[in-house]
């Protein structure tokens, strides 16, 4: 069993983590809500080949590249294509987004571990409740009145 001192130790220390990724997010500037994805496809053939954002793929020998933003509208996934001109407006909020959500991810994740030891905290300082409570004393069941609906019905009887 982890002592009190270890886990709050280790409670500061997620704070600490959870404050820093909080102060890095509000400095993260223009995003866009969009995944970027690039397919290239080589002369001659249908056959495309596609990879996520996180920059441009290499350019094979032959063959041209195009560029989708992927995002969600309405519970519907959209894809729209991005002209080369825009490409390099677009590319940066993408990639900022990304890294907000990762960020966001580890946030939620240091959030549940600070929980978890916080329930391990208050589970090591609860006191047993046997302690407070007093022992009753058994009684014998010469001295307790009849329930009501039972008397009620032995009057009934009497009559």
């Amino acid at each position: 069993m982890v002592s009190i001192n270890r886990l709050r130790l280790m409670l500061s220390k997620l704070n600490q983590q959870r404050y820093y990724l909080e102060k890095s997010c509000e400095k993260i500037g223009k995003m866009l809500p969009v995944c970027v994805i690039f397919r290239w496809r080589k002369r001659g053939t249908r056959d495309f080949q596609s990879t996520k954002a996180g920059g441009k793929p290499v350019k094979q020998e032959e063959g041209k590249v195009y560029s989708y933003m992927t995002y969600l509208e309405g519970g519907v996934t959209r894809h729209h294509y991005i002209r080369k001109d825009e490409l390099d407006n677009i590319l940066p909020k993408a990639e900022e987004y990304r890294q907000f959500s990762k960020k966001l991810a580890q946030i939620r994740y240091l959030n549940k571990r600070i929980v978890e030891i916080l329930d391990e905290i208050g589970k090591i300082q609860m006191e047993e409740v046997k302690k407070h409570v007093k022992e009753k004393k058994k009684r014998t069941g010469t001295g307790r009145k009849e329930p009501r609906a039972n008397r009620k019905a032995k009057d009934k009887k009497e009559e």
